[in-house]
């Protein structure tokens, strides 16, 4: 996998969540159709970390409800993300600490550049390490 795959229409919304948010992080999961590896649904799960403005952590029960919810619709989690609002859109210490490897799922993180353009950039987590992955909008 070089490249992570995103509709559009899913790309803006995932933008927009992680800027309505600001200045705390925002997470949440991106989902996939089944047989399909573009993702076309952003879910976002409230951010249940004591300190929201410099990290994330997944409230338990929404992330639940959401993996079933995505199940149910025929859905597979394609990738996570997680907002960095006061820096880069690299992947920091916590982030490398926290993430499992997982084969086939993308990290996403969204930053604001030093222009002020917000995006986001796809990753994968291998061998202890992130490798950023093209952004492909479909």
């Amino acid at each position: 996998m070089t490249e992570s795959q995103i509709y559009e229409s899913a790309y803006k919304k995932l933008i927009t969540l992680c800027s309505e948010a600001h200045p705390q992080e925002a997470c949440g999961i991106l989902g996939a159709s089944e047989g399909s590896s573009i993702i076309d649904t952003v879910i976002p799960i409230a951010n249940a970390s004591p300190k929201p403005e410099d990290s994330f952590y997944f409230d338990p029960e929404e992330w639940t409800a959401a993996f079933f919810r995505m199940q149910k619709n025929r859905q597979r989690i394609a990738g996570l993300y997680h907002s960095h609002p006061a820096s880069q859109g690299i992947p920091s210490y916590r982030d490398r600490k926290g993430f499992l490897p997982s084969p086939g799922l993308s990290y996403w993180i969204v930053a604001e550049d030093d222009s002020g353009m917000v995006s986001a950039t796809p990753y994968r987590f291998l061998d202890g390490r992130f490798e950023k992955l093209s952004l492909v909008l479909a």
